[in-house]
């Protein structure tokens, strides 16, 4: 049999307050045209054949379905209702003893009509429990953030899913850990704008406390830290670092001239480490990331060796514009603005309007250029197989990133057998 002319449903799905969702199909109509034919064995052998149309109309089907929440933070979903009614099915069949066959339609067509009304809700049920269900287990709660698999996001469900009026809340974990070292953060994420702004079809609330979580996991591991020498630097910069050079050219041992009297002919090296996790702040106008740390100038001396020059208490505010890029939430660094205190000198007495050099030089050619390469990389908003954003877009609030967008559906084919 092939299907000659299909009536596409009307389809709406509401959000039940407090229990679940309900995906509601009306006004479904089908024609089909095929052949049929018959063996019948009794006394003597019977045989017949011809061609049959059928058609089904006014087709409707309301399915419920609930979400949940495993032990282990994953989303489940499960059918909680499923409702089919055919207001008329018709079968006229052709050919051989049609004649005589359709006068038993009516009772077959009823016998047929309840049977697929049947079939459907039976279908329906067993795709979301199945294959919906299998689709959502698939989905990682654990997304890497870099190609080794060392730092994750972590997106496991915290609460099960919240059924509100015209809308459904999700509550993901968002927090930063490092592989096999997954604890918890010892601070708590401040509550996000409830209910959401319904000007599109998903909204992602992302907090601070991702951010934050984020800090607190590099600093423990010691990640923010590095050394920074001429290697770092692009090379028409890396003079900045000797401490010998003409008064035009500009070097630590001009801007600093204890350095390149004390150490001439010598390059300079930073040992950068931050003495405490960052702590970033978002508002309706900016994100700002606070940094603090220790810079500990040496010279790198021709046989080899390290003398120490002076140390300096560094603070940092990073202002950041975040950005969509697909599916990516990224940022970059917009302005940097930072103070030192220098202590423990060991040439004296420094100018710190020369150290400010010193450092905005270093700030634009390699501090800001490495955090917009991290900015870059970014982090994947959840998404499951068949779905596609569109429309998207950021908004910055208070202690959040709002991104609203709306979703493209391709379903997977379903085969409804007889």
């Amino acid at each position: 049999m092939q299907i000659t002319s299909f009536h596409q449903p009307s389809t709406e799905v509401t959000v039940n307050p407090d229990r679940d969702l309900t995906w509601s199909l009306s006004v479904a109509g089908i024609s089909l045209h095929g052949d049929w034919r018959m063996n019948w064995r009794i006394i003597l052998k019977i045989t017949d054949h011809g061609s049959f149309d059928a058609s089904a109309s006014g087709a409707s089907i309301s399915l419920s379905v609930t979400l949940g929440k495993s032990a282990a933070g994953e989303p489940t979903i499960r059918t909680t209702g499923c409702t089919c009614h055919i207001d008329r099915l018709r079968i006229r069949l052709h050919g051989g003893a049609s004649w005589l066959y359709n006068f038993f339609m009516r009772f077959v067509e009823g016998e047929v009509r309840d049977r697929v009304e049947g079939l459907i809700c039976e279908n329906a049920q067993n795709a979301v429990n199945k294959d919906w269900a299998r689709e959502l287990a698939a989905l990682s709660m654990e997304v890497p953030l870099d190609p080794d698999r060392q730092w994750l996001l972590d997106y496991r469900m915290v609460w099960p899913p919240a059924f509100k009026s015209g809308y459904l809340e999700l509550f993901p974990k968002g927090e930063f850990f490092n592989a096999g070292h997954s604890t918890k953060a010892p601070f708590q994420p401040l509550p996000l704008p409830s209910p959401p702004i319904a000007d599109h079809m998903v909204t992602f609330w992302v907090s601070s406390y991702f951010l934050n979580s984020a800090s607190h996991v590099i600093q423990k591991h010691g990640i923010l830290r590095h050394t920074l020498t001429k290697k770092d630097l692009p090379e028409k910069s890396r003079d900045l670092l000797n401490t010998t050079c003409s008064v035009l050219s500009g070097c630590i041992g001009s801007y600093v001239p204890a350095v390149g009297k004390k150490f001439p002919n010598a390059s300079v090296e930073l040992d950068m480490v931050s003495s405490s996790a960052p702590i970033a702040g978002i508002d309706p106008q900016k994100v700002i990331v606070s940094f603090a740390g220790v810079a500990v100038f040496r010279a790198r001396l021709s046989d080899g060796s390290l003398a120490h020059l002076f140390r300096t208490n560094v603070t940092a505010k990073v202002t950041v514009t975040p950005r969509l890029d697909g599916t990516v939430l990224k940022a970059s660094v917009s302005s940097m603005e930072n103070a030192l205190t220098v202590i423990d000198s060991s040439v004296g007495p420094i100018a710190i309007e020369m150290l400010q050099l010193i450092f905005e030089h270093s700030e634009n050619t390699f501090i800001i250029p490495k955090l917009n390469e991290a900015g870059e990389k970014g982090f994947p908003l959840p998404n499951t197989m068949n779905v596609k954003f569109t429309n998207a877009g950021i908004q910055l609030e208070n202690d959040c990133v709002r991104v609203f967008t709306d979703v493209a559906y391709s379903p997977s084919t379903l085969y409804f057998g007889l």
